[in-house]
């Protein structure tokens, strides 16, 4: 007689039942996998990670001060500014890496733009802005460094200091 258990399998008889452990530790494994990652995420937000998010940025100092920066919870992040800033040059967007510091409230970063020249549209230079923010709420401030190098790497000019004020873009108060 065949218990329903069990079934022939290359003619030995296999307890199916068999099947649902490994299963069960399988889904076991994925599901607290999945709360750890979401716990994870929680915590990048609650404890650290304040600069992630869109900002308004003043760069007292650079030729063109307004500025708009992404720091991205991945640790890269992005600053751009109006193209028409420099007459002289067309820039692209900036972006590099950022790390926290500290206990989450202070972060230090670097940005690299390249730079092509308006007239011949040749490359002419690259700038590297390495920055120290301290964040409170939703603001920040710090100092920032502004090194621009030839295409054969050789320092062109600099380095320049700055300063770099950041108000968080938020939304209105009465939106979810």
């Amino acid at each position: 007689m065949r218990s329903f258990m069990k079934q022939k399998i290359l003619g030995i008889k296999f307890p199916w039942v068999l099947l649902g452990v490994p299963l069960a530790a399988v889904c076991v494994a994925a599901l607290v996998g999945g709360l750890r990652m979401a716990s994870a995420q929680t915590d990048d937000v609650a404890f650290g990670k304040q600069a992630v998010g869109v900002w308004t940025v003043s760069a007292v100092g650079a030729p063109f001060q307004p500025h708009v920066a992404t720091f991205h919870p991945d640790g890269t992040m992005e600053i751009d500014n109006p193209e028409a800033g420099d007459t002289h040059t067309s820039d692209s967007m900036g972006m590099g890496p950022w790390s926290e510091r500290m206990k989450g409230d202070a972060v230090t970063g670097k940005f690299v733009e390249i730079n092509a020249d308006r007239t011949t549209a040749q490359y002419v230079s690259k700038l590297v802005v390495t920055y120290s923010l301290t964040i409170k709420g939703n603001s920040f401030t710090g100092p920032a460094e502004a090194v621009y190098y030839n295409p054969d790497g050789t320092v062109q000019a600099g380095p320049y200091p700055a300063t770099l004020n950041g108000t968080r873009v938020t939304l209105p108060q009465d939106q979810p």
